[in-house]
């Protein structure tokens, strides 16, 4: 297994973020899972987009959509993502 290494370039960049946060006190939980929360719909929406139909691609996308739902994703993003998804399973079929 190859070790983790990091270009000077990258040091820089870690060395400036860490001495930022270690001053201004980091970044706020909230907005940590605020863009967690983001960052899940829009992988859910895409893998919506992307479903081909198949029975695993389907058992992917109802397991992320639960951890969403666990995670706090707001049930009006969950709604508008399963409508999404029975409009691409109809689509699927009608094809």
């Amino acid at each position: 297994m190859k070790s983790w290494t990091v270009s000077p370039e990258e040091a820089r960049e870690l060395a400036k973020r860490d001495a930022e946060a270690r001053a201004q006190g980091g970044i706020p939980h909230s907005e940590v899972v605020r863009k967690m929360l983001a960052d899940m719909e829009v992988d859910l929406a895409r893998m919506v987009s992307d479903y081909d139909g198949s029975p695993a691609r389907a058992r992917e996308l109802l397991e992320a959509l639960v951890i969403a739902e666990e995670e706090g994703l707001p049930a009006a993003s969950c709604s508008r993502i399963r409508h999404d998804l029975a409009a691409r399973i109809r689509d699927l079929r009608a094809a």
